[in-house]
């Protein structure tokens, strides 16, 4: 068994080496190597909350307004 498939392995290669000799596919031309480009500019840096400056915690409305009593008797302590 591992004769015929040697045999036949043989074979085959010796019909591909027929039908498709080296160097007979065009190949194309090799890739040309990149240009080098200088790296883009970084934008300016922001806040993520369109501010300059930092955000006043107190000066908006509670998110669990059920927190308020526990908070302000934490602060006033």
């Amino acid at each position: 068994m591992t004769d015929l498939i040697l045999h036949l392995a043989a074979r085959l290669r010796r019909w591909l080496d027929r039908r498709f000799p080296p160097g007979a596919n065009p190949g194309g031309t090799p890739p040309s190597t990149p240009v080098a480009r200088p790296a883009p500019r970084l934008p300016a840096h922001r806040s993520p909350y369109g501010l300059d400056g930092p955000l006043d915690g107190n000066a908006g409305a509670l998110v669990r307004p059920y927190l308020g009593g526990a908070l302000l008797h934490e602060f006033t302590a």
